[in-house]
């Protein structure tokens, strides 16, 4: 609690700030009662730093009455991640690898939501997939969700894949892997190959393959995703533009280790 006499009326920023943070924090809905015990405030004074918060976008209200993060805070994590210091580090790199496979890059980091993109650049291709910056990617059936999945803690990526099969279930769709029992078969070959394919999986006609690129603490930072129609990505991990883009994710991952 941060201790500060405040005038009735009179928004101190850095207790706003100690608001938002609370709601970075708790990473989900809460209810007004829960956040004022977080900040061990009166729900009446927390309440009307919410109101400041969600009139500048970075708060919001939901219909069930819980207070959770706003777009502009969501815009604001994004900026960092985008801005970060091991992807701007490699960025010729990036655009390097770009040119030699002529396929479009994807760039996706982890983000509280899951795979979130951060950087996107165009094939040369006349058929050019463009994933919006700021995109959630699913974990089930991407590339880079499948990737950072095979990667990251098993018991913080399950309760994850368990709620999108969930959700594909209710709406009566079918997706690939069906279960955490052929997903673990999945991420055995992932692993090995240090790959992920997505082969028509979210857009007909178009292939999809992820590299990790790993920290100096040798976890994986983000991920690289090279996608493009089937004519000019085959997902076959023998093929010619799948060992260029092994090789040069490689040197990526030999720069960032070696500075």
């Amino acid at each position: 609690m941060i201790e500060e006499k405040i005038s009735g009326g009179v928004q101190s920023l850095e207790v706003g700030l100690s608001v938002l943070n609370a709601l970075l924090e708790h990473n989900q809905p809460i209810i007004l009662k829960d956040l004022s015990s977080k900040l061990e405030r009166h729900p009446a004074k927390v309440h009307r730093y919410l109101v400041s918060l969600i009139r500048m976008d970075y708060a919001k209200q939901l219909e069930d009455g819980q207070y959770a993060l706003g777009d502009q805070a969501w815009r604001l994590g994004l900026n960092c991640i985008q801005h970060s210091d091991t992807l701007q580090l490699v960025q010729h790199l990036i655009y390097d690898l770009q040119s030699k496979i002529g396929c479009g890059i994807q760039i996706s980091k982890w983000s509280p939501k899951g795979p979130v993109v951060v950087q996107s650049i165009e094939s040369n291709h006349p058929i050019s997939i463009v994933t919006k910056v700021g995109s959630i990617m699913p974990l089930v059936n991407s590339a880079a969700g499948r990737l950072f999945a095979s990667y990251l803690p098993e018991h913080f990526v399950r309760p994850l894949l368990e709620t999108e099969w969930q959700k594909h279930q209710e709406l009566g769709l079918n997706i690939a892997p069906h279960n955490w029992e052929e997903f673990l078969e999945l991420k055995e070959t992932i692993r090995q190959q240090q790959m992920s394919a997505a082969k028509g999986d979210l857009l007909t006609g178009i292939n999809a393959v992820g590299l990790p690129v790993f920290n100096s603490n040798q976890g994986i930072e983000f991920c690289i995703v090279a996608l493009d129609s089937e004519m000019f990505l085959p997902v076959d991990p023998q093929s010619k533009i799948i060992e260029t883009l092994k090789n040069e994710i490689n040197s990526i991952n030999q720069y960032i280790k070696s500075r």
